[in-house]
C-alpha cells in the first residue's frame, strides 16, 4: 500500500520522536532522582505553572493587539481559539493546522484576510525577537558558561543567526510606503504576459499583505508592544525553569535558566514534525541541563509535559463553535 506524504512525514516523525525519548530515557535522565523529586514537584506545581499561564495570556494579547482597531474579535474568543488551535497542533504537525484553524475559526468575527495578516503580524513579532533574545543569551552562555565544544558551537551559531535578524528588524521598524508582494506580482504580469492577480489566491495574498503592512505601519504603539512581550515571555519560560529546580531542591542561577530555555526552544522548533513534540521535548530539556553538569533534568522534562498535556487538554476542552451570521 502506498502511503502519502503527509502520512510518511507523519510516521517517520512518530518514530524518531520514540527514538528520541528512548535515548532520552538512557543517557540523559536519572529515574531515581526523577521518581524521587516528583513528590516535590506535586506540591510546587500549582506555582510551576503560574509563568505558563502567565504566558499564555500574553500571546493572546499580542495577536489581539495584531488586529486592526475596528476589526478585533473579543479577548476570550481570541484565548479559546488560539487555545484550541494549539490543541490540535499540538497532537499533529505543528503549524500546519493550528494556523489555519484560527481562519476558520473566526470567520463569524472577522475576515479571512484580516485573521490571517494578525497571525501573521504577531507570529514575525515573536519569531524575530526571540531569535535576537536566544543570540544575546547564547552569547552570554559561551562567555559565562563552562559548555563542552560542541555546545559552544550551537550557542555560537544562535548568537550569529541573532546578528543576521537585527537588519529584518529593522526593515520591519522603518516606515516606508508601497508594498512588495504586490510590485512582484506586477513585474511577473509584465514578465510573462499573464494576470497573475486574477488568481484568487494570489489576490488573497495580496490583500493580506496590504492588512499586515497597514498594521506595522500604523501604529508605533503597537510596534512596541509586540517587540516587547516576547521578551517578557521568555523570561517568563526562564522563570519555569527557575521554579522547577527549586522546587527539586537544586536552585540554579539565572544565566543557567535562560540557557535551559533557549536550547529547550531550539529543540521545539527543530522538532515541529512530531507529533507532541514526544521525545523532543524531554531530549531537548534533559540534554541542555546535563551539559551544564545539574541534575534535574528528568523532572524539568516531567513537568513541562504535564504543562503541555494540561494545556492541551485545556483547549479541546474550550473549543469554540462557529455562530452563524
Amino acid at each position: 500500500m502506498i502511503r502519502s506524504v503527509p502520512q510518511l512525514v507523519s510516521v517517520v516523525a512518530v518514530c524518531l520522536g520514540v527514538l528520541l525519548f528512548a535515548v532520552t530515557l538512557i543517557y540523559y535522565v536519572d529515574l531515581e532522582e526523577t521518581i524521587d523529586s516528583a513528590s516535590r514537584l506535586g506540591v510546587a506545581l500549582p506555582i510551576i505553572l503560574l509563568p505558563g499561564t502567565a504566558w499564555q495570556v500574553l500571546r493572546t494579547w499580542g495577536w489581539s493587539i495584531s488586529f486592526p482597531d475596528d476589526a478585533r474579535p473579543g479577548f476570550t474568543r481570541l484565548f479559546r481559539v488560539r487555545l484550541a488551535a494549539d490543541a490540535i497542533s499540538f497532537f499533529t504537525v505543528r503549524g500546519i493546522a493550528g494556523e489555519p484553524l484560527k481562519v476558520v475559526l473566526l470567520l463569524d468575527r472577522s475576515a479571512p484576510e484580516v485573521t490571517t495578516a494578525s497571525i501573521a503580524v504577531e507570529r514575525l513579532a515573536f519569531a524575530v525577537m526571540s531569535i535576537i533574545i536566544a543570540g544575546l543569551i547564547s552569547f552570554f552562555a559561551v562567555t559565562r558558561l563552562t559548555m563542552p565544544g560542541a555546545w559552544d558551537t550551537v550557542f555560537t551559531l544562535l548568537s550569529i543567526a541573532a546578528v543576521l535578524m537585527l537588519p529584518v528588524l529593522a526593515i520591519i521598524a522603518r516606515r516606508r510606503t508601497g508594498d512588495y508582494l504586490g510590485r512582484l506580482v506586477e513585474r511577473l504580469d509584465h514578465a510573462t504576459g499573464r494576470r497573475l492577480e486574477a488568481s484568487r489566491i494570489v489576490r488573497f495574498i495580496l490583500d493580506v499583505e496590504d492588512v499586515v503592512l497597514e498594521l506595522l505601519r500604523g501604529d508605533r504603539r503597537r510596534l512596541v508592544i509586540l517587540f516587547c512581550l516576547p521578551i517578557v515571555c521568555y523570561l517568563l519560560m526562564a522563570l519555569e525553569v527557575w521554579l522547577v529546580f527549586w522546587a527539586i531542591g537544586s536552585p540554579i542561577g539565572i544565566m543557567q535558566g535562560l540557557a535551559v530555555e533557549t536550547f529547550a526552544r531550539l529543540g521545539s522548533v527543530a522538532s515541529a514534525a512530531i507529533p507532541a513534540n514526544l521525545g523532543a521535548l524531554e531530549a531537548s530539556n534533559s540534554a541542555v541541563v546535563k551539559m551544564l553538569g545539574l541534575t534535574g533534568g528528568g523532572s524539568l522534562a516531567f513537568t513541562r509535559r504535564i504543562r503541555a498535556l494540561l494545556w492541551a487538554g485545556i483547549g479541546l476542552a474550550l473549543y469554540p463553535r462557529m455562530q452563524a451570521k
